[in-house]
């Protein structure tokens, strides 16, 4: 069996084309590699800078602010709360495989007495929307796309090429066991392969200063599955006596199908079973949200006061600046708007878990599944920021609002005092866990039905 391997690995080896393959696919995943471990590092550092210049930011924050006569070198609760800086999603030891997808979201929010869902000087990132529509190449969808394209390449004509010349015959006498010789022409390719992907999956994690070695591991052990799954569909198509045209044609279309179709499919499923709210519908309870409590601006300041008998306020209600009178009805309209945003997020978190449930019959997207997992920015834990962002938010405005509507002074007790905020950064591990038993188990049936079908090599 050794001495099939060391045959196979100088037929492998002597092929000019496998040489010109291989080198053309290590290259693409060392580019890759390179730009997103870069990527990733640049998302790191600009994760610990401010999004704008703080001054910028508190001069749209403290417009018609009250200022402090008194002491003009003492901060106000309105400066001081307007200095917080962004909250940012943290991310993950895996953030190379999926750093585009970091950028595409909004991962760093502001929170502020101002709705962050009606202020128009708040707005996500700018976007190539013909790139949108495309996807995002990031190393995981690279992987995805191009491993099955090279397996099918290395693959192309191995047993089938020698049937068509007449010539199985004579080498199937020669050993044994015919099925060897699959296995060993397989193996090769597969290792080849998988090296490949690995020295590039290692670059890029090298290239992150965060990465994580185990982020790296899992990402690993399911790319070995991803793989074997590959190779394994390609020994079927070798097993089932086609002309080597017709297998590759097959093999193509086995690709197209399980790469594109079956996602779409998945994706028109997740959507028909939870669909997504109407957009159009919430932006009009949004305007009606604002208009009822821009009526009743005046009525609403008055109520909380009523609702806070504690508190004085400086000078009489109707003097007090615009920013500040308005509080309580932006209190109001986040009141009202919050459930609705929220309701995106939850179908969106529902569709994603919906489709990792299926990803056994796509092997590519558990790929990407995977990939987000251990960056950090799949569907189910950018809700559960958002939710912390909603809680920390609460808490925020109970502990800065009331010396907002009073225009106390800001004090360093009151600085060592406020809220802070914290979201674990721990990745889902029986997640990852989930698409890799599926991989496997996948893979495994795979393997045993080529198994089953050796026999087909044999020449009676």
């Amino acid at each position: 069996m050794i001495e099939l391997f060391a045959i196979e690995y100088l037929r492998f080896k002597r092929n000019p084309l496998n040489f010109w393959i291989t080198g053309i696919f290590l290259g693409i995943m060392l580019l890759m590699s390179l730009g997103s471990g870069l990527a990733a590092r640049d998302f790191r550092v600009a994760a610990t800078q401010p999004l704008v210049p703080l001054q910028a930011s508190n001069q749209a924050e403290m417009h018609d602010a009250p200022k402090n006569n008194s002491d003009e070198n003492k901060p106000s609760a309105v400066t001081a709360s307007a200095a917080l800086d962004p909250l940012r999603l943290p991310a993950l030891g895996g953030l190379v495989l999926s750093v585009r997808q970091m950028d595409f979201f909004s991962t760093a929010i502001k929170v502020s007495t101002r709705s962050r869902y009606t202020d128009g000087r708040t707005s996500d990132q700018l976007f190539n929307p013909v790139l949108h529509e495309l996807g995002l190449l990031d190393f995981a969808g690279v992987v995805a796309l191009l491993t099955p394209l090279v397996i099918i390449a290395f693959t192309y004509g191995c047993v089938l090429e020698e049937r068509e010349l007449g010539i199985w015959r004579l080498i199937a006498t020669q050993i044994d066991k015919p099925w060897h010789l699959l296995l060993a022409t397989l193996s090769v390719r597969y290792l080849v392969v998988f090296i490949a992907i690995s020295l590039s999956s290692v670059l890029a994690f090298v290239l992150d200063p965060e990465a994580s070695i185990i982020a790296l591991g899992y990402w690993l052990m399911l790319i070995s599955c991803f793989i074997l799954i590959w190779f394994c569909l390609a020994a079927l198509f070798m097993l089932s006596r086609l002309t080597s045209g017709a297998a590759t044609l097959g093999m193509l279309g086995t690709w197209l199908f399980l790469t594109f179709a079956v996602p779409a499919l998945l994706s028109w499923a997740a959507n028909s079973n939870m669909p997504m709210p109407s957009r159009l519908t919430s932006i009009i309870s949004i305007r009606q949200s604002q208009e009822h409590a821009n009526q009743q601006r005046q009525t609403l300041l008055e109520n909380w006061f009523a609702a806070h008998p504690e508190l004085t306020a400086p000078k009489p209600i109707s003097q007090l600046p615009r920013e500040i009178a308005g509080l309580p009805a932006t209190l109001l309209i986040d009141a009202e708007v919050r459930p609705i945003m929220l309701t995106f997020e939850e179908v969106r978190k529902q569709q994603f878990e919906f489709m990792q449930h299926w990803t056994f019959v796509s092997p590519g997207l558990a790929v990407v599944f995977l990939a987000d997992r251990l960056a950090g920015i799949d569907a189910p834990r950018y809700s559960t920021f958002i939710n912390d962002i909603n809680q920390f938010e609460d808490q925020w405005r109970d502990y800065f609002v009331p010396r907002i509507m009073t225009e106390q002074p800001w004090s360093d007790a009151d600085q060592h005092q406020q809220p802070t905020f914290s979201m674990p950064q721990q990745q889902d591990n029986l997640a990852c866990w989930q698409l890799l038993g599926t991989q496997s188990l996948l893979a495994i049936l795979l393997l045993s039905l080529v198994y089953g079908l050796r026999h087909r090599l044999t020449v009676h």
